[in-house]
């Protein structure tokens, strides 16, 4: 059991050390991965996942929550803007990897 566990927190560990670099210096990151570290390219799609679980929480959060007025233009705005954060994040890595397999 405690190996399992350790192989968890290594993948763990892998994938947080992955989403700092791409945060910091995408560009290096990808170039990385598509030149050389093939097995990590799989993390540059965590956006979409992250946009999976924010329609998901969004629907979810929909049946417990009724929201009126300047509370429901908050949380409105705070998920629109996360939706067109990831969305333009998601955008770039799919560009970047698109231009250094094309330069490959």
């Amino acid at each position: 059991m405690s190996s399992n566990r350790a192989v968890g927190a290594w993948i763990a560990y892998v994938w947080m050390t992955t989403w700092a670099g791409l945060a910091i210096h995408p560009y290096q990151s990808i170039k990385r991965m598509v030149l050389g570290d093939r097995v990590l390219l799989p993390v540059t799609l965590s956006p979409t996942l992250f946009l999976l679980a924010l329609f998901v929480v969004g629907r979810v959060g929909s049946h417990f929550f009724n929201l009126y007025g300047i509370t429901r233009e908050l949380v409105a705005f705070v998920l629109g803007s996360t939706l067109i954060g990831l969305l333009l994040w998601q955008g770039l890595l799919l560009a970047l990897i698109y231009r250094f397999f094309r330069v490959k």
